[in-house]
């Protein structure tokens, strides 16, 4: 998934840390046995939760109801990740896409 990608360096280029990803995965939509599941399969592993989370959120699975940038920066703000959402929605008025 080609926007998969994109995501994944947007937030990387601004700093957000994978350790947030199961908080974030609940702001996005994501229900928390979709979560679980993303735990349990990537061991734990920060950077591959992230991942899978955000593919998840991608294809609009469980209570997802809109997979835009407007969408990850409100979840971003939701967990606290001010800097990042800032970065993010600054980055966006470039016409950013997923």
């Amino acid at each position: 998934m080609k926007h998969l990608v994109n995501v994944l360096d947007l937030l990387k280029k601004h700093g957000y840390s994978d350790v947030n990803y199961y908080d974030l995965g609940l702001y996005l939509g994501l229900f928390p046995d979709t979560l679980d599941v993303i735990k349990i399969a990537n061991k734990g592993d920060a950077h591959s939760c992230l991942r899978d989370c955000l593919k998840e959120w991608l294809q609009r699975v469980d209570n997802v109801k809109s997979s835009t940038y407007d969408a990850l920066i409100q979840a971003l703000r939701k967990t606290e990740e001010n800097d990042v959402a800032d970065g993010i929605e600054r980055q966006s008025k470039t016409n950013i896409k997923f």
